[in-house]
């Protein structure tokens, strides 16, 4: 395989993790990590969580507010992933953004910040060895207008 189709396939990789963290399917974004990865969610005080179960676990108690009733349409996106590929390993940097409706609060939340990743192909499929999720800042606004979506 070409580092050309390598690199698709990751960018596909960080996109289907999006998603599957926007429906709040547990097993799915778990699936996307490597049995010994390691995830620091740095903007949480950095402690590094071990393994692809400590991950699971960390994203299960994501939901209880991201998938909770008090919460609607969650989207997150990835911007700019700078890829290289050497070999069976990765790397990728990019930004994303996110946003959610809080019902109780009356606001839109807006996150930004920037993933840095390690990944490995595993089976002939790229998982997350290493993953950083950089959050910069978090910004609530009461001026939205739904759509009907």
């Amino acid at each position: 395989m070409s580092a050309l189709e390598d690199m698709f396939l990751i960018q596909n990789h960080l996109a289907a993790y999006c998603h599957a963290v926007d429906r709040g399917t547990l097993d799915e974004v778990a699936e996307l990590f490597h049995e010994n990865a390691v995830m620091t969610p740095a903007y949480e005080g950095g402690a590094p969580l071990h393994g692809r179960d400590a991950i699971r676990g960390w994203y299960a108690n994501y939901n209880t507010y991201f998938r909770s009733d008090q919460v609607t349409h969650l989207r997150h996106q990835i911007t700019t992933p700078v890829i290289q590929v050497n070999g069976n390993e990765a790397t990728s940097t990019c930004y994303f953004d996110a946003d959610v409706l809080d019902a109780d609060k009356k606001e839109s939340l807006r996150f930004y910040g920037r993933y840095d990743d390690k990944l490995v192909k595993e089976d002939g499929r790229w998982v997350f060895m290493d993953r950083v999720i950089n959050g910069y800042y978090a910004l609530p606004t009461t001026d939205y207008r739904m759509l009907g979506g």
